[in-house]
């Protein structure tokens, strides 16, 4: 199979490097900034690269799927010439900038695969989590507590945001209007829907801006018919450079999924006693997209749950 990846930052060279893994062949690079379009270049051996996502034209019958890693103000466009084009898509989380953006694709019908590079759904931890749930063996759910934290924005632990775009344009309004909430926000909200169902009825909302940046985001939320929720995502939390908790309280015992422990395995707390759960064997997001490509079916996260989630984005921003 033939890919072109949009977008040839960082996310975009990690992607490249799960999809050659797995036997995808990068027949082009396309992006504006030609330092990263060298660079990309160089690393994969690619022999032809673009500046713009409307060259991806030039690869009509040669590629099989493009994805797309661009800033999340540039995903719906590219998306759309994408599908206009024949190609399978592979579009980073979130959807879009914001739910208008979103609803440019709500009616577009995709004749090749499209799925959203919900990642955390990789996480054999998450599995285990659905399974233990799936299984009641918490009783009624009480309460249920989740949280992405970073700290990059004040201790550029990953680089200075000033000088480095991969985590300058986070900050800025232009392409993420909604700072840490679209960014890791998209991925809990994701999570507790692929959990839980639904989420709703945002109250209690805390909000902390740096330079108009939203970089600290709490609420309160509902999820499925009536489980309250804690909800927080972070920039500037500097107790963690990247964690993300999520406990799940019933009446008969608990349940803890964190990152910064294991990501193949939960807690299950019941009468003072802590015992490790372990997943199974999970197939990842790019293992999902490669057999969608292969087999031209439908697999999630899908352009649904995509839209689904940036609904929610939109709830809670609001």
């Amino acid at each position: 199979m033939k890919l072109v990846m949009i977008g040839c930052g960082g996310m975009g060279t990690y992607q490249a490097k799960k999809f050659r893994e797995l036997g995808f062949e990068i027949v082009g690079a396309i992006d504006r900034n030609a330092e990263h379009r060298t660079s990309f270049c160089k690393i994969y051996g690619v022999r032809r690269s673009y500046p713009h996502y409307r060259d991806l034209a030039q690869f009509v019958g040669e590629a099989d799927a493009v994805s797309c890693c661009l800033p999340d103000n540039k995903h719906v466009e590219c998306c759309l010439f994408a599908i206009e084009q024949g190609f399978a898509v592979f579009c980073e989380k979130p959807l879009a900038k914001d739910a208008h953006q979103a609803n440019q694709l709500a009616t577009i019908r995709a004749e090749r695969p499209f799925m959203i590079n919900f990642s955390k759904r990789n996480m054999a931890s998450l599995a285990a989590l659905q399974t233990l749930l799936a299984s009641q063996a918490l009783g009624d759910i009480r309460h249920i507590d989740i949280s992405y934290r970073q700290s990059w924005a004040h201790s550029h632990v990953w680089g200075d945001p000033e000088t480095t775009f991969r985590w300058k344009w986070r900050l800025l309004e232009e392409y993420n209007s909604q700072g840490c909430l679209t960014d890791l926000g998209s991925h809990l909200i994701d999570m507790l829907v692929y959990l839980f169902g639904s989420v709703k009825h945002p109250s209690n909302i805390q909000k902390t801006y740096e330079n108009g940046a939203l970089v600290e985001y709490r609420s309160e939320l509902v999820v499925g018919e009536s489980i309250g929720c804690t909800f927080h995502c972070s920039y500037i939390d500097e107790t963690w450079d990247d964690r993300i908790y999520l406990s799940v309280i019933g009446a008969r015992s608990t349940a803890e999924l964190d990152t910064a422990q294991d990501r193949n395995a939960i807690t299950l707390i019941q009468k003072g006693e802590r015992r490790c759960v372990t997943g199974g064997s999970v197939r990842s997001t790019y293992e999902r997209f490669a057999a969608a490509v292969a087999l031209g079916i439908s697999e999630a996260p899908s352009l649904a749950d995509g839209l689904r989630v940036q609904t929610i984005l939109e709830e809670l921003a609001t």
